[in-house]
């Protein structure tokens, strides 16, 4: 089988894996070059958390992302990826505390049941780096990251032949099986996208185990750990398709926000300010969809990594679907 994949950002690349490893001759194409990647994966915290997102997010999110977290472990392992499913934290200062109050009942009866409260001791003995610094917090234990550049980079040999600055029409590719999976650079109608800004620092004062959110009324400030001491920071969500840098008053806000977390922030080294465009339709669902004999995989918002695994699965199962058919009717 020869598969056709316009797009080598997260889905393109995983999509790939699963179907060369499955014996299909893969070849992808991506419009950005390879040292200047445009795909939000590359930009992305990429924190495996379906109940933080339960409050924002339709209930098939929620589904999908806790059986991610089922597939992860075993797909990252294979691919010698670093993650962590160790939970995840959220904190506020006192003023700020009705703010966790109001989080969890929005969390619904199963995210609720898997909530756990903890005073200040229960997050110092958590995160030894917070402690003192919070007397109530969120335990959501069955919540994680993954390290979404070394995901990345360990598909990339294993997911097909990528054509870098290659950018073109599915509909004009000819194979088995044609995927669209560029994102934001589909141009689909009802398609926008979300703009989201991070920052990547080295804190090596500030050492963590897993996600915390801070929570702001303006926004929940979030710090991802990565390996060496790396923590990719983040909140902003704007409606934007703009790939423009990140501005003076983002980078103010979430720096400031980083020091009001922990004082250590202020002498992190800033790796990189990261912009990336989310792709999302009207009600921020994944949709897979065959058009003209393409089958599209877009829409997937701010949730890529969390439900990515659940997602090839249906366009897998889709792709076999179509081609035992065909098989069948050419026999």
């Amino acid at each position: 089988m020869r598969v056709e994949i316009a797009g080598a950002g997260l889905m393109g690349r995983m999509i790939g894996w699963r179907l060369a490893e499955g014996g299909a001759d893969v070849t992808l194409h991506e419009r950005a070059s390879r040292e200047a990647p445009e795909s939000a994966a590359h930009a992305a915290a990429a924190m495996l958390a379906p109940v933080s997102e339960y409050p924002d997010a339709d209930p098939a999110v929620f589904e999908m992302g806790k059986r991610s977290l089922e597939l992860w472990p075993p797909l990252l392992d294979a691919l010698d990826v670093p993650y962590s499913i160790d939970g995840s934290l959220l904190v506020a200062h006192g003023p700020d505390g009705p703010l966790l109050d109001k989080f969890h009942r929005s969390l619904g009866v199963e995210g609720a049941t898997e909530a756990r409260w903890l005073d200040g001791d229960g997050i110092g003995a958590l995160e030894p780096a917070l402690a003192g610094r919070f007397q109530r917090g969120l335990y959501l234990p069955n919540e994680g990251w993954l390290d979404n550049r070394a995901l990345l980079d360990a598909l990339e040999p294993r997911c097909g032949e990528i054509r870098y600055r290659d950018a073109v029409d599915p509909h004009g590719l000819r194979a088995d099986i044609v995927i669209d999976c560029r994102g934001v650079g589909a141009g689909l109608e009802g398609l926008r996208g979300v703009r989201g800004e991070a920052i990547r620092v080295r804190a090596p004062e500030v050492e963590l185990a897993r996600p915390v959110r801070l929570m702001h009324p303006r926004y929940q400030l979030y710090a991802a750990p990565r390996p060496g001491g790396e923590v990719v920071i983040g909140a902003t969500q704007i409606e934007s398709g703009s790939l423009q840098g990140v501005t003076v008053r983002s980078a103010l806000e979430l720096l400031s926000a980083a020091f009001a977390l922990h004082a250590g922030f202020a002498e992190a080294e800033i790796l990189e300010l990261c912009v990336g465009l989310r792709p999302a339709f009207e009600d921020n669902l994944p949709r897979i969809e065959w058009h003209g004999g393409v089958l599209r995989v877009n829409g997937l918002y701010r949730h890529g990594f969390l439900i990515a695994p659940a997602l090839v699965e249906h366009v897998v199962a889709e792709i076999e679907k179509i081609w035992t058919s065909s098989a069948t009717a050419t026999g």
